[in-house]
């Protein structure tokens, strides 16, 4: 990948320039590597078909829903450079990870584990294994001045064996790398694949927000939003009354680029 070979030069502290994300493995051999979003859409999401029936009619599936694939498609993703093995035995509470990395006296480990107790009184669902892990990480991660990064659990994965906790990092100021917390389910024993989505990162701009809530609609603005409403749900229809979807593409979605 390029960015290996390109030395990075800057001051740690330094934010990158506007519109740029910088990556910065800083080891030869880092525990994961860096991906676009839009270039892991899932092969269940491919194979999906587009439309089903119920009680004869056709209706659409989520793969016509353009907001679940642009949130599957946004930002960037860190994936397992290795396969990671996973055994755990309930009746003695046993847990162990095995893979590269994973053992040795010197050197941190790729994924570490913690007590629960970290967590204190943050409801857990009975599904989780009663430990906290963690995913290292030698990737530095930096935005432009006034951005920071939401690091969160593959979006509309819950499939996944784990579930990685969700935090904000001030990335254009945070001198360090990021690590991230993750929980096991208590049902799963095998492997993590090499290319596993471990979390999303999800750029974003400190702004200050001032919310409004309005309790009453006028008239005037309850009618057009009837009206485009009725509007929107037959456009879903092509001349030939075949269910086709795809109104909320062609005429409200706005494109989102990661390079």
């Amino acid at each position: 990948m390029l960015e290996k070979i390109i030395k990075w030069k800057k001051d740690v502290n330094s934010p990158s320039k506007e519109g740029i994300i910088e990556f910065v493995y800083t080891t030869e051999d880092s525990f994961l590597e860096v991906k676009r979003a839009m270039d892991l859409i899932p092969e269940w999401y491919k194979k999906m078909s587009s439309f089903f029936e119920i009680q004869n009619q056709p209706e659409l599936t989520i793969k016509k829903c353009i907001p679940v694939l642009d949130a599957i498609t946004t930002g960037y993703v860190l994936v397992t450079k290795s396969d990671y093995h996973f055994k755990y035995d309930e009746k003695t509470n046993l847990i162990e990870f095995s893979g590269e990395r994973m053992a040795g006296p010197t050197g941190e480990k790729a994924i570490s584990m913690h007590p629960t107790a970290q967590l204190q009184e943050m409801p857990i669902s009975p599904e989780f294994i009663n430990y906290a892990f963690k995913w290292s990480s030698d990737v530095l991660i930096k935005t432009p001045k006034g951005y920071s990064i939401m690091f969160t659990h593959p979006i509309n994965s819950p499939y996944l064996p784990f579930y990685t906790l969700t935090g904000v990092v001030d990335t254009d100021a945070y001198p360090l790398v990021v690590l991230f917390p993750f929980m096991m389910k208590n049902t799963f024993e095998g492997v993590i694949e090499k290319g596993t989505p471990v979390v999303q990162i999800i750029p974003f701009k400190r702004e200050d927000w001032k919310k409004r809530i309005y309790d009453k609609i006028s008239d005037k603005s309850s009618k057009e939003l009837k009206s485009l409403g009725h509007e929107y749900m037959s456009r879903r229809f092509n001349l030939e009354g075949k269910l086709v979807g795809g109104a909320y593409k062609r005429d409200y979605r706005k494109n989102k680029k990661y390079l």
